[in-house]
């Protein structure tokens, strides 16, 4: 009987695999399913000058503005979400147009921002209100008709307080938009038409935002000195918006490039750390003199477990842009160039590799797009970022 009793346990044994903890199996990483990247590119300011729309100007009396972006839309239109600052008035059904000190611009502009990819604009600058509040609340439209969303002008008080949170692939991120100054005042009694740099309204929006379900929240700032490098006041208020609670801070408006910096997040946000990109230069403006021609796209690469809801920026790269202005096959035209493309003139291997539009470039041209490219790599290489390179 007891033989039978040991046989019995040593079957059940063999057949009962074993829980004894060191031969529990390690935990394994999430399948690749939890896991999702997306790429956020963002370029500064999008000015309209007289030039600018003049060169745009076509025969019938229509404006063009999207060959202005042929070298550079394929990288716009590749990102998942691209974002930039419009600092201009949309002119809707008048035909007064104007450029520097007190813009309106086609509504051709805002049709090409769409066909090359712009996915969100923010308007909260010191040309925002050039137009007083018919211009603000006809650019507000004219937008929304084209499906692109604009932050930091807003109708009314109710749409102020309206936190605009876009998913992006299943990452929610809050967009928010505030300047320093405004050209032209804005009555006390309408604020909502021009978002303020307001420490106390800053601080409620992202708080707002987070109780809405925002995972990450982008905060345009329009500050600074024009042509200078940070100052004093950008640094305080970054500051400031990072200890409320902002991920991300991209600004504009110096008119050149100013360095980009990464903050520690320190708890308060599923993201480990964060960055302040103070200025992007120009994008897109008639302002020729050295580093006003020169622009950045910004490619922040961000990634999400959905097993830990934990996010991380995984890239942090950038493309230097440069503004060409003059005469193209008979014609007056702007158009933006990968800065880099000044690095394949004298190499016999990348030649087929350049644009077409280079045939129209002349010596002072290529000097001019090199010293972009330099300067570019200068401000930007110290701060972890990469260089997209073959995008062109």
């Amino acid at each position: 009987m007891t033989f039978i009793f040991i046989l019995f346990f040593l079957v059940l044994r063999w057949l009962v695999p074993s829980h004894d903890v060191a031969k529990t199996p390690k935990a394994t990483k999430p399948p690749a399913d939890s896991l999702v990247t997306i790429r956020i590119t963002a370029v500064g300011d999008l000015m309209c000058h007289s030039s600018q729309y003049q060169y745009a100007k076509k025969a019938d009396g229509t404006y063009d503005f999207a060959p202005v972006y042929a070298g550079v839309k394929n990288y716009l239109t590749s990102a998942d979400f691209a974002i930039g600052n419009l600092e201009t008035v949309l002119a809707a059904d008048t035909k007064d147009f104007s450029g520097y000190p007190a813009f309106n611009t086609p509504n051709e502009y805002a049709d090409a921002l769409k066909e090359v990819g712009f996915d969100l604009l923010f308007t909260a600058n010191n040309h925002s209100y050039d137009r007083h509040e018919k211009g603000v609340l006809r650019t507000i439209d004219e937008l929304t008709q084209r499906g692109l969303p604009s932050i930091g002008t807003f109708k009314d008080t109710l749409d102020r307080d309206s936190i605009r949170i876009q998913n992006i692939k299943g990452i929610k991120i809050a967009f928010l938009g505030y300047t320093e100054f405004s050209n032209i005042p804005v009555p006390l009694a309408k604020q909502y038409l021009v978002n303020p740099i307001d420490t106390t309204l800053i601080k409620k929006d992202i708080a707002q935002a987070r109780s809405k379900g925002a995972e990450l929240v982008l905060i345009n700032f329009h500050w600074g000195n024009e042509y200078k490098q940070p100052n004093d006041y950008q640094k305080s208020i970054a500051l400031f918006a990072q200890q409320a609670g902002a991920d991300l801070i991209i600004g504009e408006h110096p008119h050149v490039l100013q360095p980009v910096e990464w903050f520690a997040n320190k708890g308060k946000s599923a993201l480990d750390s964060g960055i302040v990109a103070y200025s992007l230069g120009n994008f897109f403006s008639s302002q020729q003199w050295r580093y006003s021609d020169a622009g950045v796209l910004l490619s922040i690469g961000i990634t999400k477990n959905f097993t830990t809801n934990k996010l991380r920026i995984n890239q942090l790269s950038y493309l230097p842009t440069w503004v060409f202005k003059g005469q193209m096959a008979k014609e007056k035209k702007f158009f933006i160039f990968p800065a880099e493309v000044a690095l394949l003139k004298d190499s016999v291997s990348q030649k087929s590799r350049l644009p077409e539009a280079h045939q129209y470039l002349q010596p002072i041209h290529w000097t001019k797009m090199k010293q972009a490219n330099e300067d570019t790599k200068k401000v930007l290489h110290n701060f972890g970022a990469t260089l997209i390179q073959d995008s062109f």
